[in-house]
């Protein structure tokens, strides 16, 4: 044993280092775009990542918006005024005038801050790149000066190796890209050319634009200027590292926009905007929308797709302004979580041996690391790895379940092999299932069970009479037909006695508790009886006599165990309840019943069962009576007018007759043998009433019917 258990020590170790160092080797491979094998895998692996990242953003907390963010988009209504405006209210204004055509002449630039300014509002910054001259620059550029602790616009860099695009001379004379009106438009994406994170404050050498630029002023992106210029520099961090951000909600919807035309439109500025009051202490985006975003290529992919860059800045004022950042772990603290996970695998290959419990064991860490993962996200924002970690602790997994079923497959025909040369095979697979319980079971065990006897009447004098070979082909075919009856319905087979077949719900571990043990016990005796009505109506067909049975259940606390003597054993159960369960089968002869069952089995089924109440009886070697029934069908199946009304008038009969009321017991049988006339049952009960109303029984008389033979 302990040679094996090294053995597989050593399997499941080299299983985790198989998973762990290929892990841990691609982990050292810098993320990049080329057409080497290795960077393409570390791609591929950061894409999975990435999408357990987007998946959190989706279904996780997202950043509150604040309250202060306005959105004036450069819609499709504001690029054709006239679509929306009659001429009227566009001719009596002289910057809806100017909107006519798009783009708009930038004259329309300085009075937007003209009437945002006026109103109250903080900071206005524009996403747009205004490269090329115009004729009205001037008024723009006068604005932009006019303003210029108020305004941002913005600059670009093509890659990180090129210098600067700066907005067109006409409007920044000094193309100096550390103009406090200036900021960075771009965004830099992950590998998978989504936006996730914003560089908010930039340095030259980062750039690659001039080497030892680390001294110079920091290069801010419009995100992080607009909030410095509303007052909140303290909140745009120091460092030039990039931060994650916790986006707001999927684009168009999220954000509320306006349409740029809006601010001229004298109905919209009353009505939407109050006269200009709601813009008071407000931050304003202006950018493209929607086509014209698309026009412009200013869209980008974002954790819930295809976004507009506006949209994006917003999403990173916000968090700036929320604080709501994502923090992800290094590639370097990645790799602690593999170890660890590597690890869990480990241990819990050889801590459990059984594949079915290693798996629910498996599951509940899997879900616990989610739910982990869950928790850190909506609350500090930690992004923890997902596939590296949860992935190779499937995958260990995954192949020790292969080697250990494998194994597990090996033993367990080895030990078939031993136990079914003195076992039969029903035990061997409780043997084979549960071999970690075998000692236990060698020693004895006391469980509740269920018990079934079923026998063929008369079957002794059949064996005097009938042909040999045809007698035992016929009860094999009946005892098939009845044994699978008795495993359809998920009963063991304890034996067989003769005729007699013996069968036990409880015994072993597949049992389902006491009341469904019942349930399917009797289940199983309705099923034997139908599967005798078939094979009556064959035999008769052919020419052959046909048999009747007779079932006994009953349920009680027995003792399972492994007996016999060396040379044979069997798993069997023995106890008081096996013993009744036998005298209540002998005993449906007695009352010309097919089933019939104790009250411990009826207290179990009544819920699912119709049953019909047959005596009180004292069997031969008990000192107590036991209530017996027999068992009509499922309470499913209904029963016709006149079997209810007989079977009502029959219990009623026996609450009576019980009672000493023999007189009223009397009328009431009466009633119930009209309604069912040649019932046996009613007919020996009526005898006894008439009996007892003649000579009434001494006080000892309890109803009980005590058996003198077995």
């Amino acid at each position: 044993m302990l040679r094996w258990l090294k053995k597989r020590a050593v399997v499941h170790a080299v299983i985790v280092a198989l998973f762990v160092a290929p892990m841990l080797g691609l982990l050292s491979v810098p993320p990049r775009k080329d057409d080497s094998l290795l960077s393409k895998t570390r791609l591929q692996f950061d894409a999975w990542e990435f999408a357990t990242v987007d998946a959190r953003n989706h279904y996780g907390r997202r950043a509150p918006i604040d309250k202060n963010l306005v959105f004036l988009a450069l819609d499709s209504s504001s690029m054709a005024v006239s679509s929306v405006l009659d001429d009227q209210t566009i001719d009596s204004s002289h910057p809806l005038s100017l909107m006519r055509s798009f783009p708009f002449p930038r004259e329309l630039y300085a009075l937007i801050y003209d009437r945002l300014f006026s109103a109250g509002a903080r900071v206005v910054a524009i996403d747009i790149f205004f490269s090329s001259p115009t004729p009205t620059d001037p008024a723009f550029a006068s604005a932009l000066d006019r303003y210029r602790d108020k305004v941002v616009i913005g600059m670009n860099v093509a890659d990180v190796n090129t210098s600067f695009t700066l907005p067109s001379q006409s409007l920044l004379p000094t193309q100096d890209p550390f103009d406090e009106r200036l900021a960075l438009l771009n965004f830099w994406t992950d590998t998978d050319d989504i936006v996730r994170d914003a560089q908010y404050r930039t340095n030259l050498e980062y750039l690659n634009l001039q080497e030892g630029a680390e001294k110079l002023p920091a290069v801010y992106s419009l995100a992080a200027r607009t909030v410095q210029k509303a007052g909140h520099g303290d909140l745009v961090p120091n460092d030039f590292a990039s931060r994650t951000i916790r986006f707001a909600g999927p684009p168009l919807n999220t954000f509320k926009h306006y349409s740029l035309y809006q601010i001229f439109d004298p109905h919209s500025w009353e009505g939407t905007f109050h006269n200009g009051e709601f813009f008071k202490g407000k931050i304003v985006l202006i950018g493209p929308q929607g086509d014209l975003a698309k026009g412009t290529l200013d869209k980008l992919g974002s954790p819930f797709g295809i976004m507009d860059g506006a949209e994006i800045h917003l999403n990173a004022m916000n968090a700036l302004l929320q604080n709501e950042f994502l923090q992800r772990f290094s590639d370097r603290a990645t790799v602690g979580f593999v170890l660890a996970s590597g690890l869990i695998a480990y241990l819990l290959a050889m801590g459990i041996a059984s594949i079915a419990w290693r798996f629910a064991a498996v599951l509940l860490v899997l879900g616990g690391y989610m739910l982990a993962g869950i928790w850190v996200y909506n609350g500090p924002g930690l992004l923890l790895p997902a596939i590296a970690p949860m992935g190779l602790l499937g995958g260990m997994t995954g192949v020790g379940f292969i080697y250990d079923f494998v194994l597990s497959q090996l033993e367990r025909l080895r030990l078939r092999t031993t136990f079914e040369r003195y076992t039969s095979p029903n035990v061997a697979k409780y043997l084979l299932d549960n071999s970690a319980s075998y000692q236990e079971m060698l020693g004895g065990k006391r469980k509740p069970v269920t018990a079934l006897f079923s026998d063929v009447r008369g079957f002794t004098t059949m064996t005097e009479k009938a042909d040999s070979q045809e007698l035992v082909t016929k009860l094999n075919e009946y005892l098939t037909a009845m044994v699978d009856c008795v495993f359809r319905h998920d009963g063991s087979l304890d034996k067989f006695i003769g005729d007699a077949v013996m069968a036990v719900w409880g015994n072993t571990p597949y049992n389902f508790g006491p009341k469904e043990d019942a349930i399917r016990a009797v289940r199983a005796a309705l099923a034997m009886m139908k599967e005798l009505h078939v094979l009556n109506a064959k035999w008769l067909k052919e020419g052959r006599t046909e048999w009747h049975i007779g079932i006994g259940l009953n349920h009680g606390e027995v003792i399972v165990g492994d007996m016999g003597s060396p040379q044979r054993k069997e798993f069997a159960v023995i106890g008081d309840a096996i013993n009744l369960a036998s005298r209540l089968e002998s005993l449906t002869k007695e009352y010309h019943v097919d089933i019939l069952i104790g009250e411990s089995v009826a207290d179990l089924v009544r819920d699912q069962f119709r049953l019909r109440t047959v005596d009180l009886v004292q069997v031969k070697g008990k000192t107590e009576a036991v209530q017996t029934f027999t068992v009509l069908g499922e309470k499913s199946e209904s029963l016709t007018p006149v079997q209810e009304q007989f079977l009502a008038a029959y219990e009623e009969a026996i609450v009576a007759f019980r009672g000493r009321r023999f007189s009223q017991a009397r009328d009431l049988f009466a009633q119930a043998l009209k309604l069912q006339t040649g019932d046996h049952l009613t007919t020996e009960y009526l005898a006894s009433c008439e009996a007892f109303i003649q000579t009434p029984p001494d006080e000892s008389w309890t109803g009980v019917r005590v058996m003198t033979k077995k």
